[in-house]
């Protein structure tokens, strides 16, 4: 029997799916306004710079995120992603990576973004 989705997963996977389709407005609704995302460029707080940090450069390489596996305890959410690199030109794979993705919410929306490209330590974290 599959247990139903709680509201921090359907959360955690809408991050995910609207930042693909670069939905802005709906990526940023699932975000508490005192949100910090941990990306590899440093850390940006707010709706404006999450929202900033989603928005993607035209031309290069695109990525796409594809969930492999979601745990959740609480209030803490882990993702094990794999992003695929995509020429925007003519849409051949360039690379791809796996990452471990944690996340930490309140009331059912992002307060926490951190990427770990270590799989072993984000799950560590996670377990923290």
């Amino acid at each position: 029997m599959v247990s139903p989705v709680t509201p921090e997963e359907k959360t955690v996977r809408e991050f995910v799916s609207t930042f693909n389709r670069s939905e802005l407005d709906a990526f940023v609704k699932l975000l508490d306004p005192e949100v910090e995302i941990h990306g590899m460029r440093g850390t940006r707080k707010g709706h404006d710079e999450a929202r900033d940090w989603a928005t993607k450069k035209p031309g290069g390489v695109q990525q796409t995120v594809l969930i492999e596996s979601c745990q959740l305890t609480g209030d803490r959410a882990l993702l094990e992603v794999k992003r695929e690199w995509r020429w925007e030109e003519d849409n051949e794979l360039a690379y791809t990576d796996e990452l471990g993705w944690l996340f930490v919410l309140r009331n059912a929306k992002v307060l926490r973004w951190e990427p770990f490209e270590d799989k072993e330590i984000a799950r560590t974290a996670f377990s923290a």
